[in-house]
């Protein structure tokens, strides 16, 4: 670290002691229950006190809990985007003054924009949580992070935001070759001094895999990356060895989203991720029924958020599949979530061949936070095609038209039509990023 790393890390620490030292009791806390310093009877009797005080949270001051008699987690209902989106204000704990929450947005990453809230402790929580995962690539707080990202307004920050915080974000959406090309070279300008963390979408990494493969590795010579993280999606063992070979540090695969945080990341298994038990329960459940599958089976992996009060989520159901398993390391077992089934999309492209990102295409929904579900089609070389389901809301079709040729192409042939449901596929999860014509 530098000098003015140092000073981030230190002013951070200050001000954090001055408000009580909340993150860092979080953060030790996150590290007491992950790195295997408790037997399983001490983690399940803390998320046991957790989930306790969370319920009668619930039934206290969230409307759609409040007819619930039980404390039994497992006779809760089990809840997704669209019954949290229907019942909004249900959702919303009354004891918070909602313009007091933190409106945490995703672009659709699973074919469904959504808005969820937080409250300041729990965003403390997700920074604790960063800072966790972060430093078992060896991160410290002050240090630079490069992230490689789809951007638009409402996930943008400000040049002066990006050099207070250090962290520093690169425009993903074109992945032809001469736009990683253009991105290496800002890697190496944000990296050369005292290093940089990278994180990227996995499918943005994959692109970079394809371009070492055809062109080769010297690009990458003069970056200075400490550690990369992957997310979004499945990260292929290819992709992350050649990242490897390409930056010369380790790559790992988290598995995260917005709405929550931070739910885990692999160790010593590819895409095998080790469970936060220390901020969230989380359940594996069978696809045609509420009950919990057998360990080694694969099912939804639904969600108990212990510290969001704002808008508590309780038993969410993620969109995501995956079979728990148990991972040894140095001797110690560890829950973890394997035979993941990880977000799969589509390469496509613009209306003049450039490879883009899928998040482009996502990141270009974000305002259209009614929609249940969409589905984007390349059908040809201009043509494409968007599937909606709106349910009983209308669609401004002129902004949604503009929005996406801002993306593919203002020459394109876009199609918009409307659908009851976006069929899932046989993993259980839905393809919204679809290309039928395979470039």
């Amino acid at each position: 670290m530098n000098l003015l790393e140092i000073g981030r890390n230190k002013a951070y620490w200050m001000l954090d002691g001055v408000k009580g030292h909340k993150v860092r009791d979080y953060l030790n806390t996150i590290s007491m229950y992950n790195s295997g310093n408790k037997n399983e009877n001490e983690i399940e009797k803390y998320q046991g006190k957790c989930i306790h005080k969370l319920l009668n949270h619930c039934r206290k001051n969230v409307p759609y809990y409040q007819d619930m008699l039980t404390l039994k987690l497992e006779e809760w209902p089990v809840i997704t985007k669209a019954i949290i989106k229907e019942n909004r204000q249900d959702f919303i704990s009354q004891n918070y003054n909602e313009k007091d929450l933190i409106s945490m947005s995703t672009s659709g990453s699973t074919g469904t924009p959504f808005v969820s809230l937080q409250n300041i402790g729990k965003k403390k929580h997700v920074n604790a949580e960063t800072m966790y995962y972060m430093g078992l690539l060896g991160y410290k707080v002050g240090q630079r992070i490069i992230f490689l990202r789809s951007l638009v307004d409402e996930c943008s920050k400000t040049k002066f935001q990006q050099f207070s915080q250090n962290i520093y974000q690169i425009n993903c959406n074109d992945l032809s070759d001469e736009g990683i090309e253009n991105k290496v070279k800002e890697i190496e300008k944000l990296s050369q001094k005292s290093g940089a963390f990278l994180i990227a979408y996995s499918s943005t990494y994959d692109s970079f895999r394809k371009y070492f493969e055809r062109k080769g590795y010297e690009a990458t010579r003069n970056c200075k990356i400490l550690g990369m993280v992957a997310g979004s999606e499945m990260l292929y063992d290819s992709t992350r060895k050649s990242m490897e070979k390409a930056f010369n540090c380790k790559c790992v695969s988290r598995y995260a989203n917005e709405e929550n945080g931070f739910l885990g990341q692999d160790y010593t298994e590819n895409n095998v991720f080790l469970v936060d038990r220390a901020d969230y329960y989380i359940e594996i459940l069978k696809f045609d029924s509420d009950e919990k599958a057998e360990k080694g089976e694969v099912g939804r992996i639904v969600v108990t958020d212990l510290f969001n009060f704002g808008l508590p989520m309780v038993r969410y159901d993620t969109g995501d599949v995956g079979a728990f398993t148990t991972i040894n390391v140095k001797g110690k077992n560890y829950l973890a979530i394997g035979s993941f089934g990880g977000r799969a999309v589509d390469v496509i492209f613009d209306s003049s061949g450039r490879q883009l990102s899928p998040h482009a295409i996502t990141n270009a929904m974000w305002r259209f936070q009614s929609l249940k579900q969409f589905k984007f089609i390349q059908k040809g070389e201009k043509n494409y095609e968007i599937q909606l389901n709106v349910g009983s809301e209308k669609i401004d079709e002129k902004l949604l038209e503009n929005e996406l040729k801002n993306v593919v192409g203002i020459d394109c042939m876009l199609e918009i039509s409307y659908v009851n449901e976006i069929p899932v596929l046989a993993s259980g999860k839905r393809r919204y990023i679809e290309n039928q014509w395979r470039k």
